[in-house]
């Protein structure tokens, strides 16, 4: 939980992108094993892995990810999360 001290206030950018098979998709929400989308995604055929990066405030941290997609468009995209170096 973060708190912020009374009389102060801030706020936070984040942005999440999946680079995968030379596409930057936006992504809404990830984490607990998959990746959330506004609409629904069609995933270019081809390899499942891909990378995620969240920025937060413009500072980009970076993860591999691995999607097990369902056939015909998705929102919701099982994925497996390794950290990048």
């Amino acid at each position: 939980m973060i708190q912020a001290s009374s009389g102060s206030s801030f706020s936070t950018k984040v942005r999440i992108d999946l680079h995968i098979g030379g596409k930057c998709l936006p992504v809404a929400q990830a984490g607990g094993g998959r990746l959330i989308f506004d609409t629904p995604i069609t995933l270019p055929e081809g390899d499942r892995t891909g990378e995620v990066v969240v920025y937060i405030d413009e500072s980009p941290q970076r993860w591999r990810v691995k999607l097990r997609p369902r056939p015909g468009p998705s929102r919701i995209l099982a994925a497996e999360f390794e950290p990048m170096g």
